[in-house]
């Protein structure tokens, strides 16, 4: 018999929910600089801000640093070209 650790959602295997959590992390960040070119950096920081605050409100502090986290991950992988 397989065993297997709980997650927050069972249909999914750990795996999948990581790579999930990476590509969201990717998506924040596109959206953040898309938001930048359209209304520039001083408005989309304040949109940013709403935006996390949203996530603490809906998610929880760690799910929003886990998230931060990922981003600025995903921003060094580009920076050193690996990932």
């Amino acid at each position: 018999m397989l065993i297997r650790p709980p997650s927050s959602v069972p249909c999914m295997s750990p795996e999948t929910l990581e790579h999930m959590r990476d590509c969201e992390a990717r998506e924040w960040i596109s959206r953040y600089r898309k938001k930048i070119g359209e209304v520039g950096s001083a408005p989309a920081q304040s949109w940013w801000a709403e935006v996390k605050s949203d996530i603490r409100k809906r998610r929880g502090d760690e799910a929003l640093r886990d998230l931060i986290n990922r981003m600025n991950k995903e921003k060094a992988n580009v920076k050193t070209g690996t990932e």
